[in-house]
């Protein structure tokens, strides 16, 4: 069950990566970012929430063998 934990926090990355590239498309064409900056930020927390249960995931199995 604990292989299902480091499954999210690498969904968790690959889906705010995903958002950050989709922002920078977005400004790259010329979209008003206003709109999109509260995007962007969500985009980013995810990410490092993701990478953050990603570390303590490979750190609780390093203490428990």
């Amino acid at each position: 069950m604990k292989k299902w934990n480091l499954f999210a926090a690498i969904f968790q990355i690959v889906v705010g990566i995903a958002a950050i590239v989709a922002y920078i498309i977005l400004a790259t064409s010329g979209e008003p970012m206003g709109k999109w900056t509260v995007t962007l930020i969500l985009a980013i927390a995810f990410v490092v929430i993701g990478a953050i249960n990603a570390v303590d995931h490979v750190r609780s199995n390093k203490t428990q063998k």
